[in-house]
């Protein structure tokens, strides 16, 4: 006897109750039989779902930017899972007259949303307005991820995004790192 405890041997509990050794050599052959590949294929799915998790890792790159020149201020965000865009949001307010207040351009473009339509095209994500409001005219936003985030507005209508006086720049760029946008307003 070590510690106080008395160790129970299966031979000594087969030469004292024989009902008692079927039970523990039973208990054995269920768990080398039954419980043994659950445990493999708790640590296996573990595993397999810990890869996916650490693949598909949520990002944000985010930027400001204020042009003091132009009057105009605002910020992009671009969510990213496992590399792919999965939402775009870009606030962009101009300065009104003297005591008047400004107007804004809102984008705010998930997947799976109803009003934008995404596509992939040469690398870059497609988000198209499902309903733009001049229907004649396209009205997407092309976003490309590297090192850098870029946004171009080159095909996106103004109208409907912007209140009067506002207007989408050209392109913006959020830095691999926190910091400035670039961006490229009109003319």
């Amino acid at each position: 006897m070590r510690g106080g405890r008395s160790r129970i041997s299966l031979r000594s509990i087969r030469a004292t109750n024989p009902v008692m050794a079927g039970l523990v050599r039973a208990i054995h052959v269920f768990h080398a039989a039954v419980m043994k590949p659950f445990v493999h294929l708790a640590v296996l799915l573990a595993a397999a779902l810990g890869g996916i998790a650490g693949v598909r890792a949520e990002e944000i790159r985010a930027c400001d930017f204020a042009m003091t020149a132009r009057c105009v201020s605002g910020e992009a965000r671009v969510t990213l899972d496992g590399g792919a865009i999965e939402r775009l949001e870009v606030n962009v307010l101009w300065c009104g007259e003297k005591g008047e207040p400004g107007y804004t351009c809102t984008i705010d473009a998930a997947r799976g949303d109803k009003d934008a339509k995404w596509s992939e095209e040469d690398g870059a994500t497609l988000i198209t307005n499902a309903s733009p409001f001049n229907a004649a005219q396209p009205d997407r936003v092309k976003v490309t991820v590297g090192r850098f985030v870029s946004i171009d507005f080159a095909e996106a209508q103004s109208l409907g995004r912007c209140g009067a006086g506002a207007e989408l720049p050209r392109a913006i760029v959020i830095p691999e790192k926190k910091g400035k946008c670039r961006v490229w307003l009109g003319e």
